[in-house]
């Protein structure tokens, strides 16, 4: 722990001449210390208050034996004031506790207490006594405490963790020591010390919540390769809860399926217990599950010892049976002898779930009936919930075709015919065709789904929900189980027939199909008798499918019901969007911008997209615009809203010279794209020529920072530099935008109180706000010492095409960061051809590099390309790229294909030796071939790669010989090293979980905080 005081979050508003708002002393201060070292001093930094604010001291002392853990806090309040108060909290001798707090007004730094010596004695010589407890304070842990003789009376030992909440404090002190009682409070029921707020956490007893080993695994293994041994995290449980172990294991002729879940449950202890579920030769499945709460760390399975013998020689039978597990496919399963005795085959899957697990694992083997029934009726298995399955003589459930289709095509392309892949169902499914087909002059939409379905079964149904002329709309479903893929619908001809010739009439109409806009449909002549031109949206939902589909074409009445009140087409959900008289829901202009640019580019113009509103939702214009000498900042935000029209409003919220804000709103109904405003100019002026005054200010917008601001002397009458930060919350926007400037008056006030301007909330908050300095400079930024927030998450995919196809990088959580950490973004990119590597993290870091961004090319093509972003930032939620498009805008465009003379095998594959390669031809200027593994480590992330390709150069470096990747610790190595010198270069194992990662199979072993060898 640091004894360093840190700056105190800072949140100044100036107190107008000649009176200025309180100053105290501030910092925060948290150290374990010798008793031999008592007492202690310190000082402290200086923080400006907020109006009406006072200052406070809170200090919490807990003597342990030879150890004082002491926690400070100073800084401002807003709580009442009151003398310093010194409380005991708990007598020594053993554990003892004492605070200090005192809150005050009367002047400035008026918080001065600088040492322990109002809470601190020597304490008296204590008799020993018989008992012996360990001894610790850490935030990390006291595996390694010492024990000592405890004073007499003391006859238990104490075992928790003291939680400490504060403004720049976040601290959880696991404590051990001498207490009288067997007592969970140690603090004596108090739960807040000053600013301090204060709590604790251990079982009645006063043993701290349990601590469990923690991790998952499915992996598939040779049955050559065991017994299999593995290494954990580890997780500190709820109060009460207790550890498990849960391990599956399947042994299938030459191989083996492993499950495991490690960790916390709320289940009531039992042994362990071994179970044969199911017993060999052929198919077998043995089970290992304990439950215990007599100690830490008690579930320590730690191999499949207990449950694993070398099975004994079997008799060769007659029958032969495909063997497999995959949670891909069997269909290039190795076709075996059955042992004797074993007359089926079985083909099923297994559904396993758990905490961290789901995985449906298709099993082909030998077994001795023809049942499905592998499991033995079990459905648990500690913390695994199992189920299989199959038809009754051991065939896998129903298999049906599936894929989505949409498409626009002219009426002359009809019929269509199509082919698609298939799905494995689960029990009891049947599979089903759902195809809409809308005719619309010279165009066709069709949109089809195939799949499984737990509809019930009907024959095929062609339904003509709309007739032509003009649009027409005719549908077919079915829902089959005779068979596999029953729902065979290949082409449109059940729904199409060539239209009749028609009379036109007099009527024309745009006709469109369109997901963008129908800016530039045809207009064509309507079908006599079609008198209405229809302009809606048909919003399509269903598996895979997610469509708004622009609609424009000839109607023989006004109405919105093209689908004739349709809302569902078998496994499609339809429905449609206009107004009264055939008019579609409103579509405005759509965008933000955020921008500093220098005022002599003013006026600016822009140009944005267009997005579909909400029936009875508007336009909105929102616009703020700020000139700050030769600079001038922008921020724009337009699209829907749900508020209530009114016209251009422009407000001057500040007024030049100097920082001066103005902004313009509106919000309109009464066409589409009424949120017209696509330049400045109803905003600005050239500004008149400012006589120049005797202050100076630095002059500055920055997200990032204003170290090097410039320095311009203001306008007469402007005698107060602005230092502050304006927050600009919206759709789209999340800016915290470092202000510098001249101002009139010393006040935090920019935005002259304004909250809202639109769609945009805005806020400020100010360090040390405009006060000059004697010299009559301004006052430098002061650093807030708040911790940051960040966004985080990890990002795993394998796929093809992941240098031209962006992947998204969404993340749904958050993370505080601790002090002095920024927030990172970090992306790495592996291609070799067939496939490529995307890893990702966003989170927290400690480096020493604020803000930063870098790209990097490790090893590029002709050959395996490795390249990497890199991102530091420090302000919140700065980590927010949203796809991997970061990189591959950087990335240099690929050279056209043409194959060379060497061949390599390529691949890139999660842990092990590259078992899936396929053989490349090389392009021209390759030379080599590369197999190696990347081991990474950081960022929530430790894995190991093998990687195999084409290099132009003989390297056993594909990261050109980097150690540090952004967030990431690589190494390299070549594939022919030992495989337990891999893992055990991989260091120590991630206690937190992938936070979510696409395309892995089952033989990447997805874990958490568990490795196996």
């Amino acid at each position: 722990m640091s004894s360093i005081l840190l700056p105190a979050l800072l949140g100044l508003t100036f107190m107008l001449p000649p009176m200025e708002a309180l100053t105290c002393q501030a910092g925060i201060w948290e150290a374990v210390k010798k008793t031999s070292e008592m007492p202690l001093r310190w000082t402290a930094e200086e923080e400006s208050c907020k109006e009406g604010w006072g200052c406070q001291d809170s200090l919490m002392l807990i003597e342990n034996g030879p150890q004082v853990f002491l926690e400070l806090s100073k800084g401002c309040t807003q709580e009442e004031d009151h003398e310093a108060r010194i409380t005991q909290h708990r007598k020594s001798p053993g554990l003892s506790v004492v605070s200090y707090t005192r809150v005050c007004r009367h002047k400035n730094l008026c918080n001065d207490l600088s040492s322990t010596r109002p809470v601190w004695t020597l304490p008296t010589f204590a008799v020993p006594g018989s008992v012996r407890c360990p001894v610790c304070f850490s935030e990390e842990g006291c595996k390694s405490a010492t024990e000592l003789t405890c004073p007499i009376g003391n006859t238990h030992c104490y075992n928790g963790v003291l939680q400490l909440r504060g403004i720049g404090i976040h601290t959880n002190l696991k404590v051990q020591g001498c207490m009288s009682q067997a007592a969970c409070n140690l603090l004596n029921e108090t739960q807040e010390i000053g600013a301090l707020s204060v709590r604790e956490k251990c079982d009645s007893d006063g043993v701290k919540a349990l601590t469990c080993e923690f991790g998952r695994l499915t992996i598939v293994r040779k049955a050559s390769e065991l017994p299999v041994r593995w290494t954990t995290g580890q997780e500190s449980c709820k109060e009460g809860w207790g550890c498990q172990d849960s391990l599956m294991l399947i042994e299938n002729g030459p191989e083996v399926f492993l499950a495991l879940i490690k960790g916390c449950t709320q289940k009531e202890d039992h042994e362990a217990r071994v179970t044969q579920h199911r017993e060999g030769p052929g198919l077998s499945v043995v089970s290992y599950t304990r439950v215990c709460r007599h100690k830490n760390f008690c579930n320590d399975l730690t191999s499949t010892d207990p449950v694993w013998t070398l099975p004994t020689p079997a008799v060769p039978g007659s029958v032969r049976c495909p063997v497999c597990f995959s949670e891909e496919s069997c269909e290039s399963a190795t076709e075996l002898t059955c042992p004797i005795g074993h007359t089926h085959c079985y083909n099923g899957t297994l559904q396993l779930r758990g905490v961290g697990t789901f995985t449906d694992l298709k099993v082909q083997g030998c077994m001795s009936q023809a049942a499905c029934n592998l499991l033995n009726d079990t459905q648990e298995i500690g913390a695994l919930s199992v189920s299989e399955k199959c038809d009754s003589d051991g065939v896998q459930a129903l298999t049906c075709q599936a894929g989505t289709l949409r498409a626009v095509r002219k009426t002359s392309e009809l019929p269509l015919e199509w082919t698609t892949g298939e799905e494995f169902c689960k029990d009891g499914w049947g599979c089903q065709d759902s195809l809409m087909l809308i005719e619309n002059g010279p165009q066709v939409l069709l949109t089809f789904i195939k799949g499984c379905t737990q509809k019930e079964d009907h024959e095929a149904r062609v339904t003509q929900h709309r007739k032509g002329p003009g649009l027409s709309v005719v549908s077919y479903t079915r829902v089959c189980r005779h068979k596999n893929l029953c729902n065979d619908l290949s082409t449109s001809l059940p729904v199409w027939t060539l239209p009749t010739s028609e009379v036109p009439g007099s009527v024309r109409c745009p006709v469109c199909f369109s997901e963008e806009g129908c800016k530039s449909a045809t207009e064509l002549t309507c079908p006599v008798g079609n008198t209405h031109c229809y302009n809606g949206v048909l919003q399509l939902r269903g598996v895979g499918t997610f469509t708004d589909l622009k609609v424009q074409g000839c109607m023989s009445q006004a109405a919105c019901n093209l689908l004739n009140n349709t809302q569902e087409i078998g496994a499609l959900s339809v429905s449609e969007k206009c107004n009264s008289d055939g008019v579609e829901a409103l579509t405005c202009h759509s965008g933000t911008i955020t921008t500093v640019r220098k005022t002599s580019e003013l006026p600016l113009r822009w140009t944005f997209e267009e997005e579909t509103c909400k029936e009875g939702w508007g336009c909105q214009d929102s616009l703020m615009l700020i000139e700050n000498g030769p600079k001038v900042f922008l921020a724009l935000s337009k699209g829907c809203t749900q508020k209530v029209d009114h016209e251009a409003r422009i407000t001057q919220h500040r007024e030049g010279p100097g920082l001066s804000v103005v902004s313009y709103t509106r919000v309109c109904r009464h066409k589409n794209f009424c949120n017209d405003l696509s330049s400045t100019r109803p905003v600005w002026t050239l500004p008149p020529s400012a006589v120049p005054g005797s202050m100076r200010c630095p002059v500055c917008f920055a997200e990032d920072g204003c170290k090097s601001a410039t320095e311009l002397t203001c306008p007469v009458g402007h005698t107060h530099c602005y230092n502050g930060v304006l927050q600009l919350r919206g759709v789209g926007i999340l800016t915290d935008l470092k202000v510098q400037g001249c101002m009139s008056q010393a006040a935090c006030n920019l935005l002259n109180e304004t909250q809202e301007i639109g769609a945009l909330s805005v806020s400020e908050k100010c360090d040390s706000v405009g006060v000059p300095r004697p010299d009559g400079k301004a006052v430098p930024n002061l650093q807030s010492s708040a911790p940051l927030t960040c966004q985080k998450g990890i990002m795993l995919q394998m796929k093809e095409n992941l240098t031209q196809n962006p992947l998204p990088w969404d993340t749904f959580s958050t993370i505080t960061c601790d002090l002095k950490e920024v927030c990172q973004e970090t992306l790495l990119l592996i291609d070799v051809g067939p496939k490529s590597l995307m890893v990702g993290s966003k989170g927290c870091s400690k480096t020493e590099t604020q803000n930063s961004t870098t790209i990097s090319i490790h090893s590029a093509p002709p050959g395996v390309l490795v390249a990497s972003y890199a991102h530091f930032c420090s302000s919140d939620g700065c980590n927010r790229a949203t796809s991997s498009s970061v990189l591959l805008n950087s990335l240099p465009p690929p050279a056209a294909p043409a194959p060379g003379g060497l061949q390599c095998p390529a691949c890139v594959q999660f842990g092990g030796s590259c078992s899936n390669s396929v053989n490349v031809m090389c392009p021209p200027g390759t030379t080599h071939c590369y197999n190696g593994y990347l081991n990474l480590k950081g960022g929530g992330l430790s894995a190991i790669f093998s990687i195999q390709g084409c290099m132009a150069q003989p390297s056993s470096s594909l990261l050109n010989h980097a150690k540090n990747i952004g967030q990431f610790i690589a190494s390299e190595g070549a594939e022919n090293e030992d495989e337990e010198d891999k893992v055990r270069q991989s260091g120590a194992v991630p206690v937190r979980c992938l936070a979510w990662v696409v395309g892995l199979g089952i033989s990447f072993a997805l874990w958490c905080g568990i490795t196996s060898h």
